[in-house]
């Protein structure tokens, strides 16, 4: 299946499933659109980054070298970087507004990987509509933001990054 399928399918099932109770939204359902919209994010990025790669009989081999604790340390990162150096951009410039984008897509990650621990591991409290809400939005925002920005250099770095620790 092509991986940038699955991540357009992923987010929305995510959506549906944080809407899909409108009075009394079940855990189940809250949890699971949390996760599932982590995954819609984590599969955009990783069949991205596949693209790039010459010989596709070698795509699915390479798609599972990517590890989520790598992906979130290195988007941890690059979040930082990018936060220090847009105070000397200048403001509406397209270098400007790359990095925002950018910017966005790397920190949701983080917090979408945050979430996702927090859904389906951390079962001592009841996640809320409204978590679920944000965090599943937070997946729309980093994937129309990723949209915006995909062919850049900046965002071909980041993708680089999420499969090699920085060195």
């Amino acid at each position: 299946m092509n991986g940038l399928i699955l991540a357009d399918e992923l987010l929305e099932q995510a959506v549906h499933l944080v809407r899909r109770e409108r009075r009394h939204p079940r855990q189940a359902s809250l949890r699971r659109a949390v996760s599932t919209a982590y995954y819609a994010l984590f599969h955009l990025l990783i069949s991205e980054a596949i693209l790039n790669w010459k010989h596709t009989k070698h795509r699915p081999g390479i798609a599972r070298q990517f590890q989520h604790a790598q992906m979130r340390i290195a988007s941890e990162s690059i979040a930082n970087k990018l936060t220090a150096g847009i105070p000397r951009l200048k403001s509406g410039s397209r270098e400007h507004d790359v990095v925002q984008s950018l910017l966005a897509v790397a920190a949701n990650f983080v917090d979408l990987y945050k979430a996702r621990q927090t859904a389906d591991y951390d079962l001592s409290s009841s996640i809320e509509e409204t978590y679920a809400l944000h965090h599943v939005y937070l997946s729309v925002d980093a994937f129309k933001n990723w949209k915006s920005i995909r062919d850049e250099q900046a965002a071909q770095d980041y993708l680089l990054a999420l499969l090699f620790k920085d060195r």
